[in-house]
């Protein structure tokens, strides 16, 4: 009778749901070990873009996904959880050993749930994505191209008066055009006519420690104003009042 009273105490005592983290290295040195079997799991998430979970600080830094486990979402409404980005979390749902057809490729945790573990400090992983904002601040709507000093691609956009845009951007300059075309054709069908303005892109006046902020942090945002002109870079203090109930988010 006293046992069983002691084992009663010890079960009240115990947090309610304590249970003890699958050990997430040996899930991915043996996945087929767990195959089918619900799991929670904690370690570093690498977004956005697919959600990888790390064990291992240095494979997180360089997003060796070779030494990763994929988190298989239920469905593409699911959000793409880019505030854990970098960040120690603790997921919870089914593991799964085989592929899926017309969803998220490679084996991986099908997930139920997913949180940040906020009582440990955040893994020290540098990203230097870099986000520009601008506003259209002429008469007319215009494409703009952020081309790139060297690497490859660029991305571009279109705004209407008075409109503003967010982007990943590269060091570079951007290039606003006009548009022509009749008011009933969207911007994105409409001829690009002749230059506006151009500007340069540089990240030197970004703070030293950008890359450890957040992904959404100011430190790592540049505004620009699209003028008749040119394209000039405004300090932040004066582009808080931009209206970013129009603000547009592009992914490059």
């Amino acid at each position: 009778m006293r046992k069983t009273y002691f084992l009663l105490l010890l079960w009240i005592a115990l947090p309610f749901g304590t249970s003890r983290a699958t050990d997430l290295g040996d899930v991915l040195a043996n996945p087929n070990k767990y195959d089918g079997r619900r799991a929670e799991l904690i370690g570093i998430a690498r977004v956005p873009g697919y959600f990888y979970l790390f064990a291992d600080l240095d494979a997180a830094a360089q997003t060796d996904v070779s030494k990763a486990l994929l988190v298989r979402k239920n469905n593409f409404t699911q959000p793409e959880y880019r505030e854990l980005d970098r960040q120690w979390v603790r997921v919870t749902g089914m593991i799964s050993a085989q592929p899926r057809r017309g969803w998220d490729p490679g084996t991986g945790i099908l997930l139920d749930h997913v949180e940040r573990l906020r009582d440990r400090p955040s893994p020290r992983i540098a990203d230097r994505t870099v986000l520009g904002v601008f506003q259209n601040n002429t008469a007319k709507p215009l494409s703009i191209e952020v081309i790139p000093n060297s690497e490859p691609g660029g991305v571009i956009f279109f705004l209407k008066p008075g409109d503003v845009n967010e982007t990943v951007i590269s060091e570079g300059r951007a290039v606003a055009s006009e548009l022509k075309g009749p008011e009933e054709v969207s911007l994105d069908k409409r001829e690009i006519g002749k230059l506006v303005a151009t500007g340069e892109i540089r990240f030197n006046v970004l703070p030293t420690d950008y890359e450890y902020s957040p992904e959404s942090s100011d430190k790592r945002k540049l505004h620009f104003r699209i003028l008749g002109d040119r394209i000039e870079m405004v300090p932040d203090s004066k582009a808080k009042n931009w209206p970013l109930s129009q603000t547009k988010k592009n992914a490059q």
